[in-house]
C-alpha cells in the first residue's frame, strides 16, 4: 500500500501529487509581489496554503489593511495540493504554511522545522462514520464493509474510534477507496459503511445512512493549523507576533462583520456565499484564547499534541512513518498567548 499521508479536506477533495517547491510550480500568488514591490516600512513575508473556507481569512486580513497595520506585507501563495505546500514550506520556500493537523507528524518525524502557533479550526459535523440503518453502533460493525481512503485522516479517524469501542482493524472488512468513492459506493449499497467528509458525507446521509459518529461529537478529533519554522521565530519573532495577531484580527472582523467577509471570501474561493457559509458551518474557528487552551497539554482530546500523538501511534503501526515523535513539541502557543493577554 502506498505510504503517504493524505489530507483532510471536508468539501474539497484534493488530489496531492508531488512536484517542484517553491514560489512558482503549481502555486499562484495572491497579488505576485516581489521583492521590489514591497511597500515601505513593511516586512514581506510569504504563506503557503490549499483553497479552505477558512484560510480565505488570510485574504481578508489583506484586503481589510489588517496586515498592513500590524507592519507586514504579506504574498498569499494557493497550492494545487497539500504535499505541494508542505514541500514548498519544508524546503524554506514559505515562512508560513498551512496544515491539516495530522499531515504535519510526517515531516516532522523525517525532522522538518514545523512550529504549529494557530490554531486554524476544528471539524464540526462536516465528517464522519456513516452506516445502513441496521446497524446502531460502532461495535455493530464487526464483520462488516467499511470503506474509507487509506491513510487520509478519515482512516486515523475510524482506528480512533474502533480502538475507543474496544475493537480493531481486523474486527471489519475495510476497503481502501478515494473518499468520493467511498462516498458513491455507500449511496449505491456496495458497503455497509462509510468513514468520509464532505460533501460525499452529507449525501450519504441524505440518501439513508445512519450518522454512527461525526466529528461534532468531539471536534478536537481533526483540525488544521498554521505553522513557521523554528529558524523563523528565533530569528524573526516580531514578525510571527505579527502574522498571529493578524488572523485573529481577521477572525474578529468576519465574526463581527458576517455578510461582508463572507460575501467577500466566497468570491476568492469561487463559491456561492450559501455554498461558503455552508462549509464554514461545519468548521469551529477558535480565537486566541481558545487556541490556547487546545495548546495547552491535557491527557485527553482537549489537548492538540494529545490527539497528533493518538494519530502518531496509529502511522506508526501501518508503518507510514519509522520513527516515535512527541507531536506536542510542535507547539508554540506563546504567540497566540500574547494575543489572547491583549
Amino acid at each position: 500500500m502506498k505510504k503517504k499521508l493524505i489530507s483532510i479536506l471536508c468539501s474539497v477533495a484534493m488530489v496531492l501529487s508531488l512536484a517542484a517547491c517553491g514560489n512558482g510550480g503549481n502555486s499562484k500568488s495572491a497579488d505576485s509581489k516581489d521583492e521590489t514591490s514591497t511597500k515601505a516600512g513593511l516586512t514581506k513575508v510569504s504563506i503557503g496554503m490549499v483553497t479552505w473556507p477558512d484560510f480565505m481569512l488570510f485574504y481578508l486580513a489583506d484586503e481589510k489593511g489588517i496586515f498592513e497595520k500590524n507592519g507586514l506585507d504579506v504574498d498569499i501563495q494557493e497550492f494545487a495540493s497539500t504535499t505541494d505546500n508542505s514541500s514548498a514550506f519544508i524546503a524554506g520556500n514559505l515562512d508560513f504554511c498551512t496544515y491539516a493537523s495530522g499531515e504535519t507528524i510526517s515531516p516532522y518525524a523525517e525532522g522538518g522545522d514545523i512550529k504549529v502557533i494557530i490554531l486554524a479550526d476544528k471539524s464540526n459535523g462536516c465528517e464522519g462514520l456513516v452506516a445502513t440503518p441496521d446497524i446502531k453502533s460502532v461495535k455493530d460493525l464487526k464483520g462488516k464493509t467499511v470503506a474509507t481512503q487509506y491513510y487520509s485522516v478519515d482512516h486515523m479517524f475510524l482506528l480512533t474510534l474502533l480502538e475507543e469501542n474496544g475493537m480493531s482493524v481486523d474486527d471489519i472488512n475495510l476497503v481502501d477507496m478515494t473518499i468520493e468513492n467511498a462516498g458513491n459506493a455507500f449511496v449505491a449499497g456496495q458497503c455497509d459503511a462509510a468513514c468520509i467528509w464532505d460533501p460525499y458525507f452529507s449525501k450519504a446521509k441524505d440518501a439513508g445512512g445512519t450518522v454512527l459518529y461525526s466529528t461534532a461529537d468531539n471536534p478536537d478529533l481533526i483540525s488544521d493549523i498554521v505553522a513557521t519554522s523554528s529558524k523563523m521565530i528565533e530569528e524573526k519573532p516580531e514578525v510571527v507576533q505579527a502574522m498571529v495577531k493578524s488572523y485573529y484580527e481577521a477572525v474578529a472582523y468576519w465574526k463581527e462583520h458576517p455578510e461582508e467577509s463572507n460575501k467577500f471570501m466566497a468570491d476568492k474561493m469561487d463559491v456561492t456565499v450559501d455554498e461558503f457559509e455552508s462549509q464554514m458551518g461545519g468548521l469551529i474557528v477558535p480565537d486566541a484564547a481558545q487556541t490556547v487552551e487546545a495548546f495547552t497539554e491535557a491527557e485527553d482530546y482537549s489537548y492538540w499534541g494529545y490527539t497528533q500523538n493518538t494519530v502518531e501511534k496509529f502511522m506508526n503501526e501501518l508503518g507510514v512513518i519509522n520513527a516515535d515523535v512527541d507531536c506536542g513539541k510542535m507547539i508554540d502557543a506563546s504567540f497566540a498567548q500574547k494575543v489572547a493577554n491583549e
